[in-house]
């Protein structure tokens, strides 16, 4: 049964973050802290919390800042994000560090506040446990609370929660931008076309990612960015996810904020270091927090196309983290037929997949 609930992440300020929740499947479960991304709020998650009973896994899904029910940035805050060029680095940093802070403040209240199922051991397998999922702009808030989880905002008690739940980080389908890089400069986007009207870009950009896209195997075997990068043109093979929703669901779901068109750009250079701490940092990801944690690159082979060079730029970099060694840091799933929306067009497929790296995990 759906619930709603929210958890204050910052005392001083009275800094909230509201969230769905599928509620217990049973008495032992594991359970999946979800983030949205860029224009849809955390309704578009709800597909899969009525499958929570059937892959026994709770789903909570927060809602950022600024989306409904969560406290808005401050005018403060948001000029960081808007008006770059009269803050500091220092500035961007702190203010991207803290979003990180109030995640794991997050995860760290719903752990006591529902008194979540721990990591144990069953016949050699883990069991129980938590999940935090990162999806598309989301994976940079996840990021960013991964790679502050040694801040000194964050208490020895947190960490040794943290080290009693997290089985998993999951990085469903970032795009470059959300490891900290830039758009290939010959990759069209219609975000940045001067020739599309600035009021038209986000909706347009909207439609445009939850379409299906058709790739030669050949290119994608052969690792081709360019010709990855020159599909621009959806598959008619399937309704764009966009057109699948009702209006009510519309309403609800898609939610663009300004200020999320701005995130990756402005905030890259703290983004492209958290994301390495987060995943190869191997000090950190060998400290009590994150000792029981593995890190997951899932993303759907029929997906917008910067989706592509993601993937094969986070194997690189797990290669050559593993010096040589695949897998070592980051593991990788493709999940067959799907696009950035699997979660909604595919629940299903989704869970399974879910449940899948829970049932990889093993003592």
């Amino acid at each position: 049964m759906l619930t709603t609930g929210e958890i204050t992440v910052d005392q001083a300020s009275n800094t909230v973050l509201s969230f769905v929740d599928s509620g217990s499947p049973s008495e032992s479960y594991e359970t999946i802290i979800l983030v949205h991304g860029n224009s849809f709020s955390n309704a578009v998650f709800k597909r899969l919390v009525s499958r929570s009973k059937e892959y026994n896994i709770r789903i909570m899904a927060l809602n950022r800042r600024g989306y409904a029910g969560s406290t808005p940035y401050n005018p403060y805050e948001e000029s960081i994000i808007t008006n770059e060029q009269v803050h500091s680095d220092e500035d961007k940093r702190q203010f991207f560090e803290q979003r990180g802070i109030e995640i794991l403040r997050f995860i760290d209240q719903i752990i006591q506040r529902f008194d979540l199922p721990p990591i144990s051991n069953f016949e050699g397998y883990q069991v129980g446990g938590t999940a935090l999922l990162g999806w598309s702009l989301g994976i940079a808030f996840t990021l960013a609370a991964i790679a502050n989880v040694d801040s000194d905002s964050i208490s020895d008690e947190t960490r040794k929660r943290l080290n009693a739940h997290l089985r998993a980080h999951i990085l469903l389908e970032p795009a470059v931008i959300t490891i900290g890089l830039n758009l290939p400069k010959d990759f069209w986007a219609p975000t940045h076309d001067p020739l599309i009207p600035a009021s038209a870009r986000a909706s347009l950009f909207i439609h445009l990612i939850t379409c299906y896209y058709d790739y030669d195997k050949e290119t994608i075997s052969a690792r081709d960015q360019a010709g990855i990068l020159s599909t621009v043109a959806p598959s008619p093979s399937r309704i764009p996810s966009m057109y699948t929703l009702t209006d009510k669901e519309r309403t609800e779901i898609v939610t663009p904020l300004p200020q999320d068109m701005h995130f990756s750009h402005v905030l890259q250079e703290p983004l492209r270091e958290w994301y390495l701490k987060a995943c190869f940092d191997e000090k950190l990801r060998s400290s009590l927090a994150l000792k029981n944690m593995t890190v997951w690159h899932v993303s759907g082979d029929r997906s917008y196309p910067f989706i592509w060079p993601a993937y094969w730029l986070v194997q690189e970099d797990d290669r050559k983290a593993g010096q040589g060694e695949s897998g070592r840091f980051v593991r990788f799933k493709l999940m067959e037929g799907c696009n950035h929306f699997m979660h909604w067009d595919e629940p299903d497929k989704t869970m399974s997949t879910f449940k899948d790296i829970f049932n990889s995990s093993y003592t």
